[in-house]
């Protein structure tokens, strides 16, 4: 039920400036340098930390679509449903209207290509600036610093110094370019950090998975109007780059990065390239993790299709991970998972193929002719010269003829990347007649090679017609299979697929663990996996109990902070979260 109360805010919203919120005239990005916490507002970074850390409870659907435009590119549309969350702070814009920040999705570190963000009516969302990301972001790892230190036994003895170390090394990672962010990291891992900071990332798991996380990737932050109806829709969607080259599973020794590119000989990329295998094809879905239910759609382009897809989201070495799968010959497939821990390794793989009806099917057979002809010339190689020029216009023929074939291909993007290898064996059999009719016009001058000539483009052109004759046959029993998704559910069925006893497991059954051409996702996902259920129960205790969290400046100016007289809190304790008024 919509509550009809006008909200109220907690900052007057700042368009200009270093931050979202109002600060101080003076406080300068020479300043924030020195000072960095003295532009955060740490109560909205604690509210913050909590929405991403239950992203799932007031995210119920997204929905993620994506659509090959060409060899070269696919594009990504993502759909988010939610309720605004009580927790999220609030804003008043100079249109006297009351906006909610909110976190859509964790992005990586790059610029995004042909980015569109519109609400349910179409209309534009507003994002925070570049600064104003920043002060938002590290007003929430300094939210969780803190908490993060109130867990750890002997960290009250942090003083002021040790907490200004803290917030400047987080705006470092944040903030800073990426000279600055390398060498943060650097000290960290050869123990040249300040003491506080070395020991706050080696003490708390917790607050080193979301820096780690923070540090490759940015937050998307949108306000959007508060108050009535809480459901809402956002849309974005954006053009991810296309590598069309098989790679080496990315996920090796508990780290998730780029495999390494395998050479065109390999055994799985040629059978991929001839089409005796499917295309195996990967994406990263890490935002999974980030609603209570989510779902993957895939189109195929014009002349391929989908044999085989799954969805498997889970963190590794744990059991019961979410998956779907199907298989069969698809031009869309849909797949679900459901209720993703948080720091999960999630994917989608999809195997591709041409479709065979048609212009395959023709290049077959127009090979199986060339190499009937060409046996037949050579079985009868003697009366070539009775014959007279009859041989050769019959293969002069027949080569134009393979070639029109060959030429009449209407694949295009993808499925004439697909095809090429294919296009390659057609025409190499349609040169073959031309080939043998060189010879037999030579005849008269050296005739003991015409006989070798002949069987050699007989014998080629036998292999050709093999192979593509088995790329049919492989591709059309690829689609005579077929799984229904373990999500299928009626009375009438009795295929119960066994679900996968754990994230491993799964993925050698899916084969997450073969080489796969990937497709990279424009949103963050995690390269190393030590998020746990207790770790992160724990922190957020630590967050919610601590409702006035701040790190003391340089000069002692504590960094801004959304408080309220506690005489609030103590006549409506369980709805203060929700009426926190700012005091700057």
């Amino acid at each position: 039920m919509n509550d009809m109360r006008p909200p109220r805010p907690h900052h007057e919203l700042s368009f200009e400036g270093m931050a979202p919120w109002p600060v101080p005239g003076e406080l300068t990005l020479a300043r924030i340098e020195e000072d960095p916490a003295a532009r955060c507002c740490q109560e909205c970074g604690r509210r913050l930390q909590l929405l991403l850390l239950r992203w799932s409870s007031w995210v119920s659907h997204r929905t993620e679509h994506v659509s090959f435009r060409d060899d070269r590119s696919v594009v990504r549309t993502v759909n988010v449903e939610f309720h605004v969350p009580d927790l999220a702070p609030l804003f008043r814009g100079d249109d006297g209207r009351v906006y909610s920040l909110l976190p859509l999705s964790v992005m990586r570190r790059k610029t995004l290509v042909n980015f569109q963000l519109r609400d349910d009516a179409g209309r534009a969302v507003f994002l925070p600036s570049l600064r104003q990301n920043q002060a938002i972001t590290e007003s929430m790892l300094l939210a969780c610093a803190d908490a993060a230190l109130d867990q750890i036994e002997g960290a009250a003895a942090v003083g002021d110094a040790g907490r200004r170390d803290i917030a400047g090394f987080v705006h470092e990672v944040v903030s800073g370019d990426q000279r600055r962010l390398s060498a943060a990291y650097r000290a960290l891992n050869h123990g040249a950090a300040a003491p506080a900071v070395h020991d706050l990332v080696a003490r708390s798991s917790m607050f080193k998975a979301m820096l780690d996380r923070l540090a490759d990737n940015f937050v998307l932050w949108v306000m959007i109007p508060a108050g009535a109806p809480r459901r809402r829709e956002l849309t974005f969607c954006c053009d991810e780059p296309l590598d069309l080259h098989y790679r080496r599973p990315g996920f090796r020794n508990d780290q998730y990065t780029l495999g390494h590119r395998l050479s065109a000989w390999r055994t799985s990329v040629w059978c991929s390239a001839l089409g005796l295998t499917a295309t195996r094809v990967r994406f990263p879905v890490p935002a999974a993790e980030n609603a209570a239910s989510f779902h993957f759609e895939i189109d195929a382009p014009k002349g391929v299709e989908i044999t085989e897809a799954s969805l498997l989201a889970g963190r590794p070495r744990e059991a019961a991970p979410s998956f779907d799968h199907v298989q069969g010959g698809f031009p869309t497939v849909g797949l679900h998972v459901i209720e993703v821990p948080n720091g999960s390794l999630s994917r989608a793989q999809i195997g591709l193929q041409v479709v065979t009806r048609g212009w395959v099917t023709a290049s077959t057979l127009s090979c199986w002719a060339v190499f009937g002809l060409l046996l037949a010339v050579a079985l009868h190689q003697a009366d070539l010269k009775r014959a007279g020029d009859v041989p050769v216009l019959i293969l002069v023929a027949l080569a134009g003829a393979a070639a029109g074939i060959v030429a009449q291909s209407d694949g295009r993007g993808l499925a004439a990347h697909l095809l090429k290898w294919t296009r390659a064996l057609a025409t190499a059999a349609a040169v073959l007649p031309l080939v043998a009719t060189t010879y037999i016009a030579f005849e008269s001058a050296d005739a003991s090679r015409v006989p070798l000539a002949l069987w050699s483009a007989a014998v080629a052109a036998a292999v050709i017609a093999l192979l593509l004759t088995a790329v049919c046959l492989v591709s059309w029993r690829r689609q005579r299979r077929s799984v229904c998704s373990p999500w299928e559910q009626n009375r009438s069925r009795d295929d119960f697929p066994d679900a996968p006893a754990d994230f491993d497991a799964a993925a050698r059954s899916y084969r997450y663990d073969r080489p796969a051409v990937r497709v990279d996702s424009a949103e963050g996902w995690h390269t190393e996996f030590h998020w746990d259920d207790r770790s992160e129960r724990a922190l957020i205790t630590a967050l919610e109990n601590r409702r006035r969290a701040f790190f003391a400046s340089v000069g002692g100016q504590a960094g801004l902070l959304c408080d309220q007289d506690d005489r609030d809190d103590q006549q409506d304790p369980a709805d203060s979260d929700e009426r926190v008024a700012h005091a700057v």
